[in-house]
Parts: structure tokens; C-alpha cells; sequence
């Protein structure tokens, strides 16, 4: 039962009727957004679809279209996959919140600035977004509607450091970003890294986008991915061709479950300036400009950078990071390797009956898993 809720999340989650025409009516706002924005600075249309469904809220429905799946990693269809994700978001918030409110940006470079004390950044603290272990139960994301979150900062993994950037924006065409072989300058893996550091719900391949520092996280990839692009000559038309999964001319899949925009939108496209001017970003936090006035931040004089402070001290996160992070699971799974293995293979194989012959579905190998170790995530992969 819990291979088939891995394996097929959602299969029943975004085929109805109501959840198709909400996100299409999230579509059609961001294309109008892009086709006036360079015309005109009227107020833009808003959209709200009241009681899409009553089983499921439209935030978990968004969220579910992140699968995890090749078609949107593991290729140049990364960065305007991702983009078009961004702003079908925002145009759900801005029904509610209003136009003006857009997602903010989770620059990690500053709490990979702190060294040791990372653990500490006060980007955990309840100003931003509170628990860092365990499940979130107080404070702005405390108790969601639909799944809930944990988290369990540190453990592996890492954060995005200064150098990393540095490294990418010395490229100068996406060929040279997107080759996983490449790894001083391969973006994406510069962001599994962090959803890897997180971990909790922000591992796991199916689950991430339920977790609000998803869209932060994916803010700043973005914002990387801007800078790039306005350091190159003719970024829209530099899209890299030879990804099998990331045609250029290939439909983008806003899900595995047939849902596509309406009217339909490639992997290239999303590369166009037409998606890149419906957002600005403000200049990312140095001492410069004062480490952006952020009470959270402080300049480091002998590095010239700025620098996560530290949450003040919470004796809820005092004790032991296993007994908060393990959370309803057993970290002894079985101390018998071979029995542990001769059940995931029992698993594996009943899994393997429910699907027709000669499906193209691909397994991890069972002997590839340690029975001793937290659960693998598609990042570690």
C-alpha cells in the first residue's frame, strides 16, 4: 500500500473537472498577464474560483502537480518548467491576496554564510518559517489544511554557497548549466542540495511543493537563473537541444496525469523574456546596500558578505534532532538485512502485478537500499 501511494500520488487528485478548470483559469490570468504587461500598465484581471473542491484545498491541488518526475528535472526544461509552476502560484495568491502579492525569495547563500552554526539560522524563527525539526504546529504554517509538513534541517545535504553562483553566472550558454556531468556548474543540482538539507516533506519527490519553502527556494533558483540570463547574449533563443525528456518544441506537462495549459505552452517558450518581465527582483542582500535593511541579516566586514543572525535560543529544538525528526517511524526498521530485502523484493513484485506488461516503469534496485538508513529521497538519487 505504501510502494502504491509513492508510485501514484495523485492519479486520482487532478482528472476531475473542477480542479482542471481552476488551474486553466490560473493559466489563462498568467497569459493575460504576459500579453498586457508589455502594453500597458493597467490593473490586471483577477480570478477566483470559489469551492473548486470540497474534499481537497487548492493550494494541496497546486501542489500536486510537482511529481518529481524527469519532465520537469534533469534537463533544460528545469528552469521554465519551474518558472511557469512560480506563477501559476502566484496568480492563486493574487485572487486571494491581491495583485500586488508575489512569493518572496529564499536566498540560502546567507545561512551557508554562517558555517557550523546553519542549524541556527533565523530563517527558522516564527518571523519567517518556525520549526525547524519535527512537524510545523505553531506560528504561520502551523497545522495546514490537506497534508502536513515536517522538516529536518541539517541532517544531510547542503545550501547554496556564494561560490556556487559565482560558478554558474561564469557560463555563458545553458548548455554549460544544465549537464548533471558539470557538477561545479549544474544548477539543478545546487538546488537538490538544499531540498536535500531541509528534508522531511521538502525531500521527498512527490511532496515538496507542499512545503511553503518550496516556492521561496524555487524563488531565488529563479533569480539565479534571471541573473544568468541577462549575463548572455539571446537567452530565449539559447535553449539547450539533445534532452530526449526536454524537447524544445516538446508541450510542457503541468502534471503526469494529462493536465497541460490551455492554450499550450513548450519547454522554449518558457525561456522567453514575454514570462521573464512579469517579475522583477529587488538585488540580492550585500553590505552594499546594507544587507537590504533586513533585521534578520548582519555584514560581515572581513568577507564583505552578508549573513544569516541566529534564531534566539528555543528550548523546544534542545533535545535530541532524532526523537523530533522521526516522527511516527521507526528508525530501526529490522535488524535482519536479509529478511528486510526479501520483503521489499515481496513488495516490489506485487507492485509490479498491477502494472500492464511492458509498462516503462523503472524500480530502484531492492538490494540498493541500506535497511538502516532514514528514507531515501529522489534528491539523494
Amino acid at each position: 500500500m505504501c510502494f502504491k501511494k509513492f508510485l501514484l500520488p495523485a492519479a486520482e487528485t487532478l482528472n476531475d473537472t473542477s480542479s482542471k478548470n481552476f488551474l486553466n483559469a490560473l493559466w489563462r490570468k498568467v497569459k493575460s498577464d504576459a500579453d498586457t504587461v508589455a502594453q500597458s500598465r493597467k490593473r490586471r484581471q483577477s480570478v477566483f474560483v470559489p469551492g473548486v473542491r470540497p474534499d481537497m484545498n487548492t493550494y494541496d491541488i497546486i501542489a500536486s502537480i510537482h511529481t518529481g518526475s524527469d519532465r520537469e528535472h534533469r534537463g533544460p526544461a528545469f528552469f521554465s518548467w519551474h518558472r511557469i509552476y512560480l506563477l501559476l502560484y502566484e496568480a492563486a495568491l493574487q485572487t486571494v491576496l491581491g495583485r500586488d502579492v508575489t512569493v518572496p525569495s529564499w536566498d540560502s547563500s546567507l545561512d551557508q554564510a554562517m558555517g557550523n552554526r546553519q542549524n541556527r539560522t533565523s530563517i527558522f524563527s516564527n518571523k519567517y518559517f518556525e520549526t525547524p525539526f519535527g512537524y510545523v504546529t505553531e506560528d504561520l504554517f502551523a497545522n495546514l489544511t490537506g497534508k502536513r509538513i515536517i522538516r529536518c534541517i541539517g541532517a544531510k545535504g547542503g545550501l547554496t554557497s556564494k561560490n556556487a553562483i559565482a560558478a554558474v553566472l561564469s557560463r555563458t550558454s545553458h548548455s554549460q548549466i544544465v549537464q548533471d556531468d558539470q557538477r561545479r556548474y549544474f544548477v539543478e543540482g545546487y538546488h537538490n542540495i538544499v531540498h536535500r538539507w531541509v528534508d522531511g516533506t521538502m525531500a521527498g519527490r512527490t511532496t515538496a511543493a507542499f512545503d511553503p519553502m518550496f516556492w521561496c527556494h524555487h524563488c531565488f533558483v529563479d533569480y539565479v537563473w534571471e541573473l544568468f540570463r541577462r549575463r548572455i547574449g539571446n537567452a530565449p533563443a539559447d535553449y539547450p537541444l539533445g534532452f530526449t525528456l526536454h524537447p524544445s518544441e516538446g508541450l510542457m506537462n503541468l502534471s503526469n496525469y494529462r493536465y497541460r495549459p490551455n492554450p499550450p505552452l513548450t519547454n522554449r517558450e518558457g525561456y522567453s523574456n514575454i514570462y521573464a518581465r512579469l517579475r522583477r527582483y529587488a538585488p540580492a542582500p550585500s553590505c552594499q546596500n546594507h544587507c537590504s535593511n533586513s533585521p534578520a541579516l548582519y555584514c560581515d566586514r572581513n568577507r564583505d558578505i552578508c549573513i544569516s543572525t541566529e534564531r534566539v535560543h528555543d528550548a523546544r529544538y534542545a533535545q535530541d534532532r532524532t526523537s523530533l525528526c522521526d516522527v511516527g517511524t521507526n528508525p530501526r526498521v529490522n535488524e535482519n538485512i536479509t529478511a528486510t530485502i526479501t520483503s521489499l523484493q515481496i513488495i516490489e513484485q506485487a507492485v509490479l502485478q498491477d502494472f500492464p506488461a511492458c509498462s516503462p516503469l523503472k524500480l530502484f534496485q531492492i538490494n540498493q537500499i541500506d535497511p538502516y538508513a532514514r528514507g531515501t529521497s529522489i534528491y539523494d538519487v
